[in-house]
C-alpha cells in the first residue's frame, strides 16, 4: 500500500513524532500563547483513539525554522475500495497561522490526498486557545462517523457520473481560471486526464478527472502542504458543484 510523501523541498523536512517534541516553543506574550506542535498532536490522536478511530500512517513535516508544522494521519477506516478517510493537522509557532483540523480522503493506489471545507477547525493562540482546540477536536471526531458516509457517498456520486472530453476540457479551464491549477500545471493535468498514469482511472468519469489534478497536485505535498490543502478544498467545491452536489470553498492556505 502506497505511503504518503510530506514535505521535502523548499528548506522543509519529513520528521518522525519524537522530533516534533524536541521542538522548542516560544515563551507566550501577553495575547499570544503558542502550543507545542507534539501537544497538538497528542490532542488529535487521543481523540481519534477516544472515538474509536486507528491511525494506519502518519507523517509530519517542519518547515521556517521548525516553526511551522502540518501533519497527515490515515485512518483505517475506508470510504470506498481503495480510498481510506484522512485528516490534516497544522500548527505555528511564529504566529503565522492557527490551530488548524480538517478532513478528507486518501488513494492508496496514487496516493492522492485531498481536503474537504466541511469538516474543519481553526483556533487562535490565545491564552484559552489550546482548551478551545481540543473541545473543537472532540466535536469534530465526533462528528467523523457521519462525515464518512458523506464522503463515500460524494466518491460514488463522482464514480457514476461520466463525462467526455469536452467537458472535462471544460473543468480544467475552470480551475486554471480559478487559480486552482498554475499554467504550468495546466498540461500536466489535461495528459492526466487523456492517458490516467494509473489504471484505477481510466473509466471517463468525475472521479478520474478529480484524480487527474490531484495527482499533478500532489507534488505540492512535497513542497507546500499548507497550499495543497487550500487547493483541494476549492477543486472539492468545483467538481462537487459539477456534480450537482452543494460545496463550500473555504482558503485553508498560508505562505510557504
Amino acid at each position: 500500500m502506497a505511503q504518503s510523501q510530506l514535505i521535502l523541498h523548499c528548506g522543509a523536512r519529513e520528521v518522525s513524532r519524537e522530533d516534533l517534541e524536541g521542538v522548542l516553543t516560544p515563551a507566550a506574550t501577553e495575547t499570544w500563547f503558542p502550543v507545542p506542535h507534539g501537544t497538538v498532536i497528542d490532542t488529535v490522536e487521543q481523540s481519534l483513539t477516544a472515538a474509536g478511530f486507528q491511525v494506519q500512517k502518519a507523517r509530519f513535516g517542519l518547515s521556517r525554522n521548525d516553526a511551522r508544522m502540518f501533519g497527515t494521519l490515515d485512518l483505517e477506516t475506508p470510504l470506498v475500495s481503495g480510498v481510506n478517510l484522512a485528516v490534516g493537522v497544522r500548527n505555528s509557532l511564529d504566529k503565522s497561522f492557527p490551530l488548524g483540523f480538517c478532513a478528507g480522503n486518501r488513494v492508496f493506489c496514487c496516493d492522492n490526498l485531498a481536503f474537504r471545507s466541511e469538516l474543519l477547525v481553526k483556533r487562535k493562540h490565545t491564552r484559552n486557545g489550546q482548551e478551545r482546540f481540543q473541545e473543537a477536536i472532540c466535536q469534530a471526531v465526533q462528528q467523523l462517523g457521519q462525515f464518512r458516509q458523506a464522503e463515500a457517498e460524494r466518491i460514488r456520486i463522482f464514480q457514476l457520473q461520466e463525462i467526455d472530453d469536452t467537458r472535462a476540457e471544460s473543468l480544467i479551464l475552470r480551475a486554471y481560471e480559478k487559480d486552482i491549477v498554475s499554467h504550468r500545471m495546466l498540461p500536466r493535468v489535461i495528459k492526466e486526464w487523456r492517458e490516467p498514469s494509473f489504471v484505477d482511472f481510466q473509466d471517463r468519469n468525475l472521479w478520474s478527472l478529480f484524480n487527474a489534478f490531484t495527482t499533478v497536485l500532489g507534488d505540492m505535498a512535497r513542497s507546500n502542504p499548507q497550499r495543497l490543502c487550500g487547493l483541494t478544498m476549492q477543486l472539492q467545491g468545483l467538481m462537487g458543484k459539477a456534480a450537482g452536489l452543494p460545496a463550500a470553498e473555504v482558503a485553508y492556505a498560508t505562505p510557504a
